[in-house]
């Protein structure tokens, strides 16, 4: 898939596994939770084309109280004791895709948006090629896609000399047990246009969508609790100049991403939290991230590719 997600289980402080640990039925421990539950998406989210960065395998799924090596996209994303910090992003950060750091050209790939997997598992049923569903690590996953040329054809097949407009759409669903006594049901799907793909493009544009909701019961420590987490982000007119040999950034367009999280131990109240960050490039070295967490407010610059957020 395009993004190889890297998901942390919650916060990656070992504070807050000790306190989620000691006591999953206190209002503090489970706001904790909550809180750190939007430091990486979904399980699924691995599967669709998204702008948030994890991983997903096996072992992966948010349990309370479970801290995680985890990782970041390059700075991208920062884990403190309340879950994703001021100086940084959520949901395992920002994808490369969006960030700037994919190349284009011979050795490079053909740059960012441009992994159209039809392979022969795929047939073409007008205007769309079909893929059988594929079961990975527990998950059925679909997808298709529809190609155009220069003047709005319709193709077959992606040729990678005249196919200019792709649109791919993802969706994932299933049932996975990690951590012994937990269980996720995950639900998520993702609809994305890329224009300007065809031989001699001067950029490409994207515009997308992707949400997914994950549910996780289990036990921690005796205690049983409940993990409703959602996630989605929309991509409005991405510009990306293509310039051979080197990654670019974005210089146009927005990203709106949201989570929100509610932990609810056994015989305890809910806790929720929430989290949106909207990303807008202006054709500069940085982007404007304003964030929204929890009813707090704060206005952020991000350098591109990589880097830290600076927050006034």
């Amino acid at each position: 898939m395009q993004n190889k997600l890297r998901i942390a289980f919650i916060a990656g402080a070992g504070v807050i596994a000790a306190a989620c640990a000691s006591d999953m039925t206190t209002s503090p421990a489970a706001s904790r939770a909550a809180l750190a539950a939007l430091a990486a998406p979904p399980i699924s989210f691995s599967q669709i084309r998204t702008s948030f960065v994890g991983r997903s395998n096996e072992t992966d799924g948010f349990v309370p109280g479970v801290a995680s090596s985890g990782g970041d996209n390059d700075g991208d994303h920062q884990q403190g004791e309340d879950g994703p910090g001021w100086g940084g992003l959520m949901g395992g950060g920002l994808s490369e895709a969006w960030n700037g750091g994919i190349g284009f050209g011979p050795g490079l790939g053909r740059g960012p948006f441009d992994d159209f997997d039809d392979s022969n598992t795929c047939t073409f049923s007008t205007p769309r090629v079909v893929c059988a569903p594929v079961i990975h690590d527990g998950l059925t996953v679909t997808r298709s896609f529809s190609f155009l040329d220069a003047t709005g054809a319709v193709q077959p097949a992606f040729d990678a000399a005249k196919t200019n407009t792709v649109n791919v759409k993802n969706s994932v669903t299933g049932t996975v047990t990690h951590h012994s006594t937990a269980t996720s049901t995950v639900s998520s799907s993702s609809d994305f246009t890329v224009v300007g793909l065809a031989s001699g493009s001067p950029q490409r544009t994207v515009n997308g969508t992707s949400t997914g909701t994950e549910t996780t019961t289990g036990t921690k420590d005796g205690v049983g609790f409940t993990v409703v987490r959602t996630a989605d982000d929309v991509t409005t007119g991405l510009v990306i100049p293509i310039q051979n040999g080197r990654p670019t950034y974005p210089t146009a367009g927005t990203v709106a991403r949201s989570m929100k999280a509610t932990v609810t131990p056994a015989g305890s109240a809910a806790s929720t939290s929430s989290r949106s960050e909207v990303i807008t490039y202006n054709g500069t070295t940085t982007a404007t991230v304003v964030i929204t967490q929890d009813g707090v407010i704060k206005t952020c610059t991000k350098p591109l590719p990589h880097g830290r957020l600076t927050c006034a």
